[in-house]
C-alpha cells in the first residue's frame, strides 16, 4: 500500500504514470482497501468428493465479510471448500492474461467495470447462463446491464458504490451540493484529487465531462473537463492513489474534502470520524463491482452454484449493510440505518454517470500525461 501524496502547496506531486492496463487496478469497485496475497477461506469443508473452487476477493475487512456472508454458508450447505485468493482485479486479470483462456487460475474473479472490458476483448470470460442462476431475475437491471458486451451478459453484480463528494464536518459546516463545489476558494489548499490511473480520480473526471452533458468519447468535451481541473491546480494538497491514502490525508487534515465513495464515507463516520458524504446533485457516479466466470474453468458447475449464493438476497444483505453499498439484488430490505444514509436502487443507478471504459482504456495514457501537465 502506498503512502499518502500529499504537499504543501507549490511544490511538484509525484507524476502518476500508471497504464491503462492497471487504471482500473485500485478497486474502486467500491473504495476497498487490496493489497496481500492469496489464502485460503478457513475450516470449510472439503466436500463429498472433494470439489473446491478459486474464488478472487479484495483483501482486507472487504474481504473477511466476504468470506463470511457467502463462503462460510455455501461451504456449508453445499461441502465444496472455497479457496479465496485476495487481491485486486489488475493482478487477476494479469494471471487470466497468462491462461489465455485454458486452464484458468481462478473459477470465480471478481472485476471492475474496466478490467471487464479488457478481460472480455481477450476472450478470458464465459458468457453467462443466466438462465441457470435462480436469482438472475431478481438482480437490477440497471447493474447487470454494465456487465453487457455486444449483447452478452457476463457479470453478477455484487455491490455498488457512489462516487460523490466526501469531506471532513468540522472543517467544511454546510454540505457540498455538487461537483462545482469542489472548486470553491475556500477549500483551495484542502483539495485532495486522486489520479485519473485510480477508479475514483477517473471516476470524478467522468463527472466533469458528464455534467454539462459531455461525452468521454468527444475530444471537445473532454477538452472543457480539463480546463475544470486546471482551476485547482494551486488548490490540491494531496493526491491519493489508493482507499488508505485517501483516509490517511483526511484523517491527518491534509484534506477536507474529495471525490470518493459513499460506503467508504459511512464507514469512516462509523468509526467515530468526523466524515460526511454528499451525492453530487447532477447525479453520482457508478463504482460497480461484478463477479465473472472466466474461460478455461474447469469447475463451472460449481462456479454457478457459488454465483447463485453471491446473488441470494439473503448472502448479500449483511455483506451490502456492512460495506454500505447498494447490493445487485433489488429484493433486499434494509435495515434502517441503511436506508436512510445510502441512495440505492435502479432508479438511483438511471440516474449515474457510468464510465465510458470502452473508451476511457486506450486514452488513459494520454488523459494521465495531462493531468500532470495541470498538477505539475
Amino acid at each position: 500500500m502506498r503512502a499518502a501524496l500529499s504537499r504543501p502547496r507549490g511544490r511538484r506531486p509525484l507524476l502518476a504514470l500508471a497504464s491503462a492496463a492497471t487504471v482500473l487496478a485500485a478497486v474502486a469497485g467500491c473504495g476497498v482497501d487490496t493489497g496481500g496475497s492469496g489464502g485460503g477461506s478457513g475450516d470449510g469443508g472439503s466436500g463429498s468428493k472433494g470439489e473446491q473452487i478459486t474464488v478472487t476477493a479484495f483483501a482486507g475487512p472487504w474481504g473477511e465479510l466476504f468470506k463470511k456472508s457467502f463462503v462460510a454458508p455455501f461451504e456449508k450447505d453445499t461441502g465444496i471448500k472455497v479457496n479465496l485468493v485476495y487481491g485486486a482485479d489488475s493482478a487477476w486479470l494479469t494471471k487470466l492474461r497468462a491462461a489465455g483462456g485454458k486452464d484458468a487460475p481462478f473459477d470465480v474473479v471478481a472485476l471492475t467495470p474496466g478490467s471487464l472490458h479488457q478481460a472480455v476483448g481477450g476472450g478470458l470470460l464465459q458468457p453467462l447462463k443466466t438462465g441457470d442462476l435462480s436469482h438472475w431475475k431478481q438482480l437490477d437491471p440497471v447493474l447487470t446491464q454494465q456487465s453487457t458486451v455486444e449483447g452478452s451478459s457476463y457479470g453478477v453484480p455484487l455491490t455498488t458504490g457512489s462516487n460523490g463528494l466526501l469531506y471532513r464536518t468540522d472543517k467544511i459546516k454546510q454540505a457540498p451540493r455538487d461537483w462545482t463545489d469542489i472548486f470553491d476558494k475556500k477549500y483551495c489548499g484542502h483539495v485532495a484529487l486522486p489520479p485519473l490511473t485510480y477508479n475514483a480520480g477517473l471516476e470524478f473526471f467522468s463527472a466533469l465531462v458528464s455534467q454539462d452533458g459531455g461525452k468521454l468519447s468527444d475530444p471537445a468535451d473532454v477538452d472543457k473537463a480539463f480546463e475544470k481541473l486546471a482551476r485547482l491546480k494551486d488548490c490540491v494538497s494531496a493526491y491519493p492513489a489508493d482507499a488508505g491514502s485517501v483516509s490517511t490525508v483526511l484523517q491527518n487534515g491534509d484534506a477536507w474534502i474529495v471525490p470518493f465513495w459513499d460506503g467508504r464515507a459511512f464507514a469512516m463516520a462509523k468509526e467515530g470520524q468526523p466524515i460526511g458524504f454528499s451525492y453530487p446533485a447532477s447525479g453520482a457516479v457508478g463504482a460497480l463491482t461484478s463477479y465473472y466466470v472466466p474461460k478455461g474453468s474447469a469447475h463451472t458447475e460449481a462456479a454457478y452454484k457459488f454465483l447463485d449464493y453471491l446473488s441470494a438476497a439473503q448472502y448479500q444483505k449483511p455483506f451490502a449493510e456492512g460495506t454500505f453499498y447498494g447490493a445487485g439484488n433489488d429484493t433486499i430490505d434494509y435495515s434502517p440505518d441503511f436506508k436512510t444514509k445510502v441512495k440505492y436502487g435502479e432508479a438511483v443507478y438511471k440516474t449515474f454517470t457510468w464510465v465510458d471504459y470502452k473508451t476511457a482504456t486506450p486514452k488513459l495514457n494520454e488523459w494521465q500525461q495531462r493531468w500532470n501537465q495541470i498538477f505539475k
